[in-house]
């Protein structure tokens, strides 16, 4: 046999089967440069030296680990899609003579040829955007403008690494799936399959049945803890409803057409609705991941918008003002009032500071609160031990926040009294509607209010869990929280603290000066007549790390969307292909019976139209029902409690994402038709 026989010969199959190849190399190389561009983000150098830096580092890293296992699964499919397409092909290569290992020489060469292909242009275009993709998420995460071009050894390694173990394993599939089939069955090539598929009505009751599940799931989720619960279930039942119902659904319904004489002996619907049938079972797959692709961008892209517009509102949510300062007890003293003094005195510190140095504050505010970690049930709350991090009670985790009357009166500017035994509860911001509501051994009678009424700027609208916001009658009964909570968590348990926060007018660096100096002045009162620990937070330097996460949410939501689109768009494309040359022959022989190419051509494009825009459909559909599964997560995990933002970013992603949709089946179609009519 000739030098490199089989590889002239491999060279020569990927220029005749360009039609295909081409696009599979093209997302090959694209794959390989996102993977790359988000790996070298990653290990950026300048990240370690912003702000927020570690949160951008963390979900840049969650984005490669992503982006490589889609490559490992979608490129994958591709390829076993092209050598299904290439049987005949392959069977030709038998009747000259050719062995399954000569055709397997020949399959590595072209797997060769890709790899090096992909490698070198993918790494090069990797390299060449890859600042300007950094430009772009430090324009996101509104950073000054960092000038040079870093390329990390590392990443070259793990990007040639981790293509190169892909490309084998797709050599090693490729490879199988010649050796499972028989050497009659490749030269039927395209023919294998065309047997008219039965109802599978368990397999579509399945599909029915996981399907509601799914969004039942979903629709029930009432805060973020039973929405991250449910969350992996309701996805993973939706996906197999989906192809359960694209699979057997599909052509159970289409029966049902057949059966319907009145819609079905027409001349348009006869054609395409056999025609659907005829051919459902091959593109069941191909719509089930055109859908659950779609379904994937729009929630991936409306979510993160939704976060990153509303990111500044969120920032105001959890600091009401620019400034918070915690001070509390080094030793909590048992005698109430004794403890009261204590910690009023103490709170007095950064106060004092702030008017010797003559800085101008507003909008002050004080308050004496506990936090503390519990469990609800039937509305009431129990502080118990660590078991509440077990997987038993992780739905009923809550926060418990317990205030005094004077404060809540002074902050809301009320005049409400209690009387013994007497509480106003609120759960989240709404006034609570129950007659009694105990904690542990201590039980109050509530005080009902109009339910219109209001907490007030708490800063917990970021707790993941729901909040129970006690107000009680004086300070005892806030010791009394605290000693249960002591011998509960006991060194571990949260104190009885005094929170002092307040608004300033300074520019950024200036309120950097007065954080700094006010960290150095309550750390060194070491003198002072009361132990206390101490926290500072202001919403400015906070402000980095809500860009960073959200920021960074935000461009890893564009940039696995644009991975997702890319890969909906090749599936799209190669189900056109598939279809046009299943199609040419069977529309050939209509035409040879004397329908007219009118009559044809109405039923190939009522055909196309019908089956290219069911998965469009079932991913609105199922975006519709995800939203309140979706709006329960950003709301109680990421504080997005703006929901009319969430709606609008929702429908607008939709409406954008069929515009796109349209425009490739317009340039998809029309490869169909140009094949179909040949």
């Amino acid at each position: 046999m000739k030098r490199f026989f089989y590889a002239k010969i491999a060279l020569t199959n990927l220029k005749k089967n360009r039609q295909t190849c081409f696009p599979y190399l093209l997302t090959c190389i694209a794959t390989i440069m996102m993977f790359y561009i988000m790996s070298s983000l990653s290990t950026n150098s300048v990240l370690n030296k912003m702000r927020g830096g570690a949160t951008m580092k963390i979900v840049l890293i969650f984005g490669s680990v992503v982006v490589g296992i889609f490559a490992v699964l979608f490129l994958f499919y591709t390829n076993s899609f092209l050598v299904k397409r290439r049987k005949k092909e392959f069977g030709l290569y038998y009747i000259l003579g050719m062995e399954k290992r000569h055709i397997s020489r020949v399959m590595l060469w072209e797997t060769l040829y890709t790899a090096m292909i992909s490698l070198v242009l993918g790494i090069a275009c990797g390299i060449l955007f890859s600042k300007l993709v950094f430009l772009g998420l430090l324009k996101i995460l509104k950073m000054e403008v960092v000038i040079g071009v870093e390329i990390s050894a590392f990443t070259l390694a793990e990007t040639i690494g981790l293509f190169a173990v892909i490309f084998l394993l797709i050599f090693f599939n490729s490879v199988r799936l010649i050796y499972m089939v028989r050497p009659a069955e490749l030269l039927k090539g395209g023919q294998i399959g065309e047997k008219m598929p039965k109802t599978k009505w368990p397999l579509a009751l399945l599909g029915v049945v996981t399907l509601a599940g799914g969004y039942l799931l979903a629709l029930k989720a009432d805060n973020v803890m039973t929405g991250l619960n449910t969350f992996f279930v309701a996805v993973l039942l939706v996906i197999v409803g989906t192809f359960s119902l694209f699979t057997a659904g599909s052509i159970a319904f289409l029966k049902l057409l057949q059966k319907n004489k009145r819609y079905y002996y027409k001349t348009n619907h006869f054609i395409s609705v056999s025609g659907m049938i005829y051919r459902m079972k091959q593109n069941a797959v191909s719509l089930s991941l055109i859908c659950i692709m779609s379904t994937g961008v729009l929630l991936l892209i409306s979510s993160t918008t939704s976060l990153y517009v509303g990111q500044e509102h969120s920032l105001y949510l959890h600091y009401p003002k620019e400034f918070r300062i915690s001070l509390s007890l080094g030793t909590e003293p048992d005698d109430s009032a004794q403890f009261e003094k204590e910690l009023k005195e103490i709170g007095t510190y950064a106060e004092n500071y702030l008017k010797d140095n003559n800085i101008d504050i507003k909008n002050e505010g004080s308050q004496t609160v506990i936090d503390v970690a519990a469990l609800q049930k039937d509305g009431n709350v129990q502080i118990t031990s660590s078991r509440i991090y077990g997987s038993e009670d992780f739905e009923n985790l809550c926060m418990l926040q317990a205030v005094t009357l004077e404060d809540y009166n002074r902050e809301t500017k009320k005049n409400e009294t209690l009387k013994d035994g007497e509480a106003l509860v609120f759960l989240e911001d709404v006034p609570l509607q129950q007659d009694t509501f105990s904690v542990n051994n201590m039980k109050w009678k509530v005080k009902h209010l109009p339910e219109d009424t209001r907490m007030g700027d708490t800063g917990l609208e970021f707790y993941a869990n729901p909040v129970y916001r006690i107000v009680v009658k004086d300070f005892a009964q806030l010791q009394d929280l605290w000693k249960i909570n002591k011998e509960v968590y006991r060194e571990n348990a949260s104190r009885v603290k005094y929170e002092y926060s307040f608004d300033v007018d300074l520019p950024e660096e200036k309120i950097q000066e007065l954080t700094s100096s006010l960290h150095a002045y309550l750390g060194e009162q070491k003198d002072a007549p009361h132990a206390f620990v101490y926290g500072i937070e202001n919403r400015t330097e906070s402000r980095a790390e809500f860009y960073s996460l959200y920021g960074g949410l935000f461009f890893l939501g564009i940039f696995l969307g644009l991975l997702f689109v890319m890969a909906t768009v090749l599936i799209i494309y190669y189900k056109q292909i598939s279809e046009g040359y299943e199609d040419k022959e069977r529309f050939a022989i209509l035409k040879k019976i004397g329908m007219e190419w009118g009559e044809i051509n109405a039923s190939i494009h009522s055909q196309v139209l019908m089956v290219f825009f069911l998965p469009l459909a079932a991913a609105g559909i199922h975006s519709c029902f995800a939203f309140h599964l979706v709006k329960e997560i950003l709301m109680g995990g990421f504080g997005l409690w703006d929901v009319d933002l969430l709606v609008i970013c929702t429908v607008l992603t939709f409406l954008v994402f069929a515009v796109f949709y349209v425009i490739v089946y317009l340039i998809t179609a029309r490869e169909y038709y140009k094949i179909v009519s040949e």
